[in-house]
């Protein structure tokens, strides 16, 4: 595949609008824009190479899910053999063996905090997170208001791809 030449595909649509004048249309827009340069052969690689991405990272996204199921069966494996473990220790009597491979010792348990009633924690006790509504300040600055410290911003322009 050639080099994309944007001057040149500018400069040979700019002629060609000049020439159809009133009787453009699209499809002879395109046809003769193909017979004079390689955008419509450059378009159909990137739409193919787009394709193809986008499978590719459906596909890594579909196997990611899998390995995440995986890795969670893994790690709830590791929970049950661990409890096991504590099981012999216990029904032992001991806190610690001693084995070729490693050693087990019993822990006690970390204390932790747990909340029973999340209302009656004091205020000065709660962390209070503050977070602008974009959804009410687009609003009001569609409709023209002024809004400190928010303002409306375009994003990049893209492209969209249908296939028949």
């Amino acid at each position: 595949m050639k080099p994309l030449d944007k001057t040149q595909i500018s400069a040979v649509a700019d002629l060609i609008r000049d020439m159809l004048g009133d009787d453009f249309d699209d499809a002879t827009f395109w046809d003769t824009l193909d017979g004079e340069t390689d955008a419509g052969e450059i378009l159909d690689r990137l739409i193919w190479n787009a394709q193809t991405d986008q499978h590719l990272a459906d596909s890594i996204k579909e196997h990611e899910a899998s390995l995440r199921a995986r890795r969670q069966r893994m790690e709830a494996r590791v929970a049950a053999h661990k409890a096991a473990m504590l099981s012999i220790l216990d029904a032992a009597d001991v806190k610690k063996a001693e084995r070729p491979c490693a050693t087990v010792s019993r822990r006690s348990g970390s204390m932790s905090v747990q909340i029973v009633d999340e209302d009656s924690v004091p205020t000065q006790l709660c962390k209070i997170v503050r977070s602008p509504d974009k959804t009410a300040i687009k609003k009001l600055l569609e409709a023209g208001e002024v809004v400190p410290g928010a303002q409306l911003q375009r994003g990049a322009d893209g492209v969209t791809v249908r296939v028949a």
